[in-house]
Formats: structure tokens, C-alpha cells, sequence
């Protein structure tokens, strides 16, 4: 049974790549109805970037597209033209959400401000998530995930070591930080919204909820003046702590050791009781200062063992560690995600029955049932009839004149 506890929610649905349309997905998989509003003129750019079913390139058969967009209607529409951009008004009036990512101004361009769609609309939730929010010193410099990595410091503060800026990629600002705080922000308008019939603007900027995620190197650089180390895997509160080869090609286990005790444990199963005693190693204020010597010996033994070998024994000794593990061995292998029925197989007319990850929560302990993604714009002439009221000749003259595209 797939969670509706959203199902009379509409969004008018204008986000494309990647954090603005993971975010409405957020609420298409538990039950609101998500009209993505595209173009074939001007296509979501993760239509056109893989990795594709069968490596064939198709604005259809991209992975990275269809685990954005599960559950949503795709409309395509001419948003140059009077007609569409009246259609798209059409559909907001019937709305209780409109959401976009594009910069300050972009939307305004379109005859889709927040003014103008209030004029219509006045209990709306305009939900907008610039880079830098809409106003401000930086607000028209433009970015994607990666940029925001950078910006924020959060490649900094996750690089290797001093001057290796290697980062997370676009990974948390556009499938964490970002859509997350933007549906937390939504579910509270939509109850401020229940409560009081009035809507509200939401100005979201990506910059500003990536931040969360380095809050306290964030914090500690305000009130010291000074930055953070880059301290890579690294704890200034406990060691070992990181991550350490194992056996095999790029074969890692993560391991952390909160105690005294704990290390003299992890010591043992070394076959090394004597390293808790080791006076470089006898503390955690002395381990972390000798840090590089205790990970060449911890290195050192877990090199010899399989990557899920020293997790196991590791957690049976009640030492925190987990293997680093590849797509495949999360796919066919991990059990707790087998069992939790995260990953879902869908039908798709081009991408054939593929794997999907579903939300890693649940709501009153059901998991979501996921839908598929759309077809570009396969449910225009649907939308516009069911919702809207337009006949068959109606829809048969805005098609004829180029407003489907």
C-alpha cells in the first residue's frame, strides 16, 4: 500500500536537475500530485545526462532523471507563449504549490513572479531555491551542487588533507541538505496554510541550508577567527577513527573507537594486547597525538583481512565499523537494506524494469510504494482535460499551434 498522507496536495512543478525536483519528489512518492511543467525546446538537464538504459541516449531513458521524478505528470508547455503561459496559471489557480530553482529574476522573466502568481493565486506556497536566495550581495551568482560545495567550504573541510580540496560532489546539496530543508519548509506552510488559509512566500537559499552540514566547523571559525583543520577522516575526539584498507582491490573498512577499553579490545583482536599499554597509545589524547604511527599499525592488520571480515569482528566486540561498500555489494548484498525493502523494481515504458531507491523512512511504518517517472510530457493532454475542463478540439488546436513543446 503505497502512504497517501499528501494526497489532495498539488504542486505546479517548475524545478529541474537535481535538488529542486528531489525535492518535490519528496512528496510525490507519499501522495501529492507533482505536475512537472518542462519543455522539449528547453529539457531538464538530467534528461540529457546519464547514465542512460543500454548507454542509448533518450530524454526518456536517463537513471539519473528517473530517480528524481518518480510519481510525477509531466506537462510540456511553451512558457513563451501567451497561451502557455495562461495554461500554466490555469493549472496554478488549482495549486496549493508552485516550486522552482531557477536564479533571482528567472521566473519574473517569465511572467511567473511571486506577485504575479498571488495575483491569482493568493493562498499560494511559492516555493524558490536560488543559489544564494533571491536577494543579497551574491544573489545572481549561479551554481549547481558542485558549486555550492565549494562555496559553503564543504570540500574544504572534507579534503584529504591540507590543500586537496577533493569534496562530496553535488551528493549533499542536492539530494540532502537542500530538498530536505525545502520539503521540511513546505509541510510548514501547508499546515500554516491549514491553520490560517493564508500562503506564503519560502526563499530558500542553497548556500544557507548546505551550511548545516559543517554547522560546527562553521561556528568555531565565527567565534575563534580561525579555520578548522582539514582533518580529513579524522576525530580530534577519538582514534582510531577513519577509514583503512583492507584485503582486496579498493577494499576499505570504516572503524571508530570511542574508549580506552575499546582499543585495548581492538588491540586483542589484533593479536596486539600489548598496544594498550604502549604509553603512545594508552590514552586517547595519546593516540590521537600519535595518530599517524596507530594508523600504520591499524592499517597494517586490516590489510590482511576482507573489508567485512574486521566490520564483523569489529561490531561483535562492540567497536563501531562497517565495510565501505560499492553500488553492487549495496544492491545484492546489505542486508539490513534487503530487509527494510529499500530498493523497489519498476515497470517504465522505455527503461524496462529497473531498480529504484525508495525514501529511507517510512510514515505511520509503511514504506513507500514508488511510482514511475513520466514520459516528457505525457500527461499534457490529461492535466489539461481532467483539471483544467478542456475539450478534445481544444486541445487539438493548442498542440496544432505549437503550445505542447
Amino acid at each position: 500500500m503505497k502512504p497517501d498522507f499528501l494526497k489532495g496536495v498539488r504542486f505546479a512543478d517548475l524545478t529541474w536537475a537535481g535538488a529542486g525536483p528531489f525535492s518535490t519528489k519528496i512528496f510525490s512518492d507519499f501522495g501529492a500530485e507533482v505536475i512537472k511543467i518542462e519543455s522539449s525546446v528547453r529539457l531538464d538537464s538530467v534528461r540529457t545526462g546519464g547514465p542512460f538504459k543500454d548507454r542509448r541516449f533518450g530524454v526518456n531513458r536517463s537513471g539519473y532523471f528517473a530517480s528524481r521524478n518518480t510519481g510525477k505528470k509531466s506537462v510540456v508547455l511553451d512558457l513563451k507563449s501567451e497561451e502557455g503561459r495562461a495554461l500554466v496559471f490555469d493549472i496554478i489557480r488549482k495549486s496549493d504549490v508552485i516550486s522552482n530553482n531557477f536564479g533571482p529574476g528567472a521566473m519574473d522573466r517569465l511572467g511567473l513572479g511571486y506577485d504575479a502568481v498571488r495575483a491569482v493565486k493568493p493562498d499560494i506556497i511559492y516555493l524558490s531555491m536560488p543559489m544564494y536566495g533571491e536577494d543579497g550581495p551574491r544573489a545572481e551568482m549561479l551554481g549547481v551542487g558542485m558549486t555550492i560545495s565549494a562555496v559553503t567550504g564543504l570540500m574544504w573541510s572534507t579534503a584529504y588533507g591540507p590543500g586537496d580540496p577533493v569534496g562530496p560532489g553535488t551528493h549533499y546539496p542536492d539530494h540532502a541538505a537542500n530538498p530536505y530543508h525545502a520539503a521540511f519548509a513546505v509541510l510548514a506552510a501547508l499546515r500554516r496554510k491549514r491553520l490560517t488559509g493564508e500562503g506564503m512566500k519560502i526563499d530558500l537559499s542553497q548556500v544557507e541550508s548546505t551550511i548545516n552540514f559543517i554547522g560546527t566547523a562553521f561556528v568555531a571559525q565565527a567565534m575563534t577567527g580561525e579555520e578548522p583543520p582539514q582533518a580529513s577522516n579524522a576525530s580530534g575526539e577519538m582514534a582510531p577513527h577513519g577509514i583503512y584498507r583492507c584485503k582486496g582491490e579498493d577494499a576499505w573498512c570504516a572503524i571508530t573507537v570511542g574508549s580506552d577499553a575499546a582499543w585495548a579490545e581492538m588491540a586483542r583482536l589484533m593479536g596486539e594486547p600489548r598496544l594498550a599499554d604502549d604509553t603512545r597509545f594508552a590514552s586517547t589524547a595519546a593516540r590521537i597525538g600519535n595518530r599517524e604511527a596507530l594508523d600504520g599499525i591499524v592499517t597494517t592488520w586490516t590489510s590482511a583481512c576482507e573489508a567485512g571480515e574486521v566490520a564483523e569482528r569489529l561490531r561483535q566486540a562492540g567497536i563501531p565499523a562497517a565495510r565501505v561498500a560499492n553500488s553492487r555489494h549495496l544492491v545484492e548484498n546489505d542486508v539490513q537494506l534487503a530487509g527494510r525493502g529499500y530498493w523497489q523494481r519498476v515497470e517504465h515504458p522505455e527503461l524496462g524494469n529497473s531498480l529504484y531507491a525508495s525514501p529511507p523512512y517510512q510514515v505511520d511504518g509503511e514504506r513507500v510504494e514508488l511510482s514511475r517517472p513520466p514520459l516528457l510530457g505525457e500527461h499534457t493532454r490529461e492535466v489539461l482535460s481532467l483539471l483544467l475542463g478542456l475539450d478534445e478540439a481544444r486541445l487539438d488546436a493548442l498542440e496544432t499551434s505549437g503550445v505542447f513543446k
